[in-house]
């Protein structure tokens, strides 16, 4: 079993796209019909490996997401974000498993940029 696809609830689907597709470089991949009476675009990251659906569905509007989004440079994808307008709610900042920034989109739905390190002297 794998996960299939990440799903972000909003009253605003054009601004939730445009968040994914200006900001995160995700691309429209379909739209479905998830749920009943409501459906859902789906996204797909640049390299294909994270799949998200965008729903209007309105009883689930107020849930939100907590998203880790694996990067190889974080202070790269980090400036690069925030030249494209993303206000940060973390800079990056050391965790024990790596570095990571963290931001919010307009449904405050929450991301953190992680990319990971080995600190083990054991190299």
């Amino acid at each position: 079993m794998r996960i299939k696809y990440i799903p972000f609830f909003t009253g605003d689907m054009e601004e939730q796209i445009r968040f994914f597709t200006e900001k995160l470089k995700f691309k429209v991949a379909d739209n479905v019909q998830l749920y009943e009476h409501a459906g859902a675009t789906l996204l797909q990251s640049a390299n294909g490996d994270v799949q998200v659906a965008i729903s209007d569905r309105r009883e689930y509007r107020n849930h939100k997401n907590y998203v880790i989004l694996s990067t190889d440079d974080c202070l790269k994808d980090y400036h690069s974000l925030k030249a494209e307008g993303l206000i940060f709610t973390k800079e990056p900042h050391y965790v024990p498993v790596g570095l990571a920034a963290e931001f919010c989109d307009h449904n405050d739905n929450r991301f953190m940029l992680l990319e990971e390190r080995n600190y083990n002297d054991d190299l």
